[in-house]
């Protein structure tokens, strides 16, 4: 179902993509928590504190081209001694078609909870930068 969603949305963004010059791609990276409080037992290993809440922390990775504001991925940040929210970041936006930076100018936005010199580093560090072209 996801990759049929992403197909279609895929085709919608080329059909548009095509007339002029390259538009404009902005690719947000945000961090997102879901509050939680009380027990869950069955979540205990996702559930942590990240920036002095507790929850289930979530790195969601959107499109946005025009009007169009689109959920294209995420990772669950698994707390203390995993993958710090940087760098799951960069991996989702690793991950992205390369149509993206073929046919688009590709902008990178990310929330502020991340902290921009852990994003900054992580950055440098990766081969992101050929995205932009």
């Amino acid at each position: 179902m996801i990759r049929t969603v992403r197909n279609h949305i895929l085709k919608q963004i080329q059909e548009e993509s095509n007339l002029g010059r390259k538009p404009f791609l902005e690719v947000i990276v945000d961090l997102t928590t879901l509050e939680k409080c009380g027990k869950f037992k069955e979540f205990e290993n996702l559930i942590s504190v990240y920036n002095g809440k507790r929850g289930l922390h979530l790195v969601v990775l959107y499109l946005v081209f025009g009007k169009w504001r689109i959920p294209w991925s995420f990772r669950i940040c698994g707390g203390k001694g995993t993958t710090i929210p940087a760098q799951l970041g960069l991996k989702l936006v690793q991950h992205l078609p390369k149509i993206f930076s073929s046919n688009f100018q590709t902008l990178i936005l990310a929330d502020t909870a991340f902290g921009s010199r852990n994003l900054f580093t992580a950055y440098v560090n990766s081969n992101i930068m050929q995205l932009s072209d």
